[in-house]
């Protein structure tokens, strides 16, 4: 930073020039002058970040070089030096917007607190300008974006919108533009916003969600292809391209030491400059038509996860039920109807790949029996519909799932792990609409009068914060946060209702020891602050 001293006393100058070790302050240069045009001068010619001006001075008065410099140098602070103590002399100075206003002589150790002062505000208004700079870009970027074709595809591929095999899965990944081919290998990464460290309104929050989705595809994908893309239920995913895109240079497998290091930096930069706190599920290269699956465990990682945040978790296969020398008369496909009852998605799918690997290997297995195991398989799917419950017409493309014609091993491994996953998903998707919702919303009306927060609700039904929310909202079409306020809130009216308890008695009673906080709710909620709505009920009656 530099400082520019202007004052037509020599000695005062010199005073204030050698009164201290100005770099010892964080200041490079100390500039002077004597007259206001001078100044002027050092005011075009340099970027002058902190002045202390004389008021009094022969050519020009330091008020009006004040005024000049809020015109044309609107980053420079000022203080205003006078040997006079008149309040006309303060009230112009305030109204110049000069930051400190002192006496001379003045005392160095009371010059110099101004001086941090006014060094401490330039670095936040600096902040601030930086911060406002990179929100208008993200803005900019965030209007203007539109739907592109190729996060339509990994949306639809994910969501189990289209069929993974086949001749039916090459039209759509050649429709899609995407550039690889259908046995090229894809890695997915889950970037899950734990939540905000400062308050967002939902459409600034909206905004910096962009923001993070734009930074992620940056950090992941600066040395690696791949694409950022938000599936169907709002999840943000970095995919990663083993096999690299057609036109471009070929890509290596990144490893997962290279993934862990650039996640950890991802998370850091997150935190300095959305505000935001967030935690990297890193999955396994799998190819495209098993994506969708990878996917889903990424997602119950994070459903699962209550404890470890602002980390980069690696996938681990949950069940290694089947041993690689096991025989293949010990596999029996009666054991694929367990894991889905027992809702083991990750051990049925598994158990597919397992199979169908055996039974490559096998000289013997014949068409005949591709088709037999094709309708066992079938036979299994609408065993698990009855058993649970389940209309397949809500499962999507399950016609064409149930119609599709299987041509060799590999798109009955592909078709098989599709349909499962599919109805298995409806039957998990359907226990957590009514158990996990039910049981947030029942916990929220107990603990009302106390001091509870979205992490406490996770924790009492077992689920990861940021997880929750998102179901939360999906389920409701409330945000979790926005409904736990309004049952406080609805309470609160009652007590003022039916009591004759102080205000502030009310606001510690439903959980709130910030009193300020506490009104900025209920007139958020309700139009009026509390004890206004108190008088207005009262009259009423």
């Amino acid at each position: 930073m530099r400082l520019l001293i202007v004052d037509d006393e020599q000695f005062a100058v010199e005073g204030l020039l050698y009164c201290c070790d100005w770099k010892a302050y964080g200041i490079e240069e100390v500039l002077t002058a004597n007259r206001a045009d001078k100044a002027r001068e050092l005011l075009k010619d340099h970027r002058i970040e902190l002045l202390i001006c004389d008021i009094e001075m022969p050519d020009e008065d330091g008020l009006s070089l004040v005024g000049w410099v809020r015109e044309h140098s609107p980053w420079t602070e000022s203080i205003f030096l006078t040997c006079h103590s008149e309040f006309s002399y303060a009230k112009k100075a305030v109204n110049l917007g000069s930051f400190d206003y002192l006496l001379k002589p003045v005392d160095t150790e009371e010059l110099l607190s101004a001086v941090s002062g006014m060094m401490a505000a330039i670095r936040e208004k600096e902040e601030y300008e930086s911060y406002n700079q990179m929100y208008h870009k993200y803005l900019n970027l965030w209007q203007q974006e539109k739907p592109k074709r190729v996060e339509r595809f990994w949306q639809d591929l994910l969501s189990r919108s289209i069929l993974s095999f086949g001749d039916f899965f090459d039209r759509e990944l050649a429709g899609a533009g995407v550039g690889l081919n259908p046995d090229d290998q894809v890695l997915p990464v889950l970037i899950s916003i734990e939540e905000w460290s400062k308050p967002l309104s939902p459409r600034d929050q909206e905004i910096m969600e962009y923001a993070v989705k734009k930074a992620a595809e940056e950090c992941f994908t600066e040395e690696h292809p791949g694409e950022a893309i938000t599936d169907k239920s709002g999840v943000l995913f970095i995919l990663l391209y083993a096999g690299g895109v057609e036109g471009g240079p070929a890509a290596k497998k990144v490893s997962l030491q290279q993934l862990t290091a650039i996640g950890k930096r991802f998370i850091q930069a997150c935190q300095e400059l959305f505000y935001s706190i967030v935690t990297c599920y890193v999955g396994s290269f799998k190819p495209i038509q098993e994506l969708p699956g990878m996917c889903e465990s990424l997602k119950t990682m994070e459903r699962d996860n209550i404890s470890r945040t602002q980390s980069v978790l690696l996938y681990l296969p949950q069940d290694q039920m089947l041993s690689a020398n096991s025989n293949s008369e010990d596999i029996l496909l009666g054991d694929l109807i367990s894991y889905m009852l027992n809702g083991k998605r990750e051990s049925a799918v598994q158990f597919i790949h397992h199979l169908t690997a055996k039974l490559e290997a096998n000289p013997s297995f014949q068409g005949r029996h591709l088709d037999a195991l094709h309708q066992d398989t079938l036979q299994i799917i609408y065993h698990f519909l009855q058993v649970r419950g389940i209309n397949a017409g809500s499962i999507a493309l399950f016609p064409d799932w149930t119609t599709a014609r299987i041509r060799g091993l590999l798109q009955y491994r592909h078709w098989a792990e599709g349909i499962v996953s599919a109805v298995m998903e409806a039957e998990f998707e359907r226990q957590e609409k009514g158990g996990v919702i039910e049981r947030s919303i029942r916990y929220i009306q107990q603990k009302v009068e106390e001091e509870i927060s979205r992490a406490s609700v996770a924790d009492y039904v077992g689920l990861n914060p940021a997880y929750l929310s998102r179901l939360f909202k999906k389920e409701t079409g409330q945000n979790l946060i926005d409904f736990l306020i309004s049952v406080k809130m609805d309470r609160t009216r009652e007590l003022l209702d039916t009591t004759d308890m102080p205000v502030s008695a009310i606001a510690q009673q439903v959980g709130y020891s910030n009193f300020s906080h506490f009104t900025k709710m209920f007139r958020k909620q309700f139009d009026v602050n509390p004890q206004e709505y108190r008088n207005v009920t009262k009259r009423i009656d």
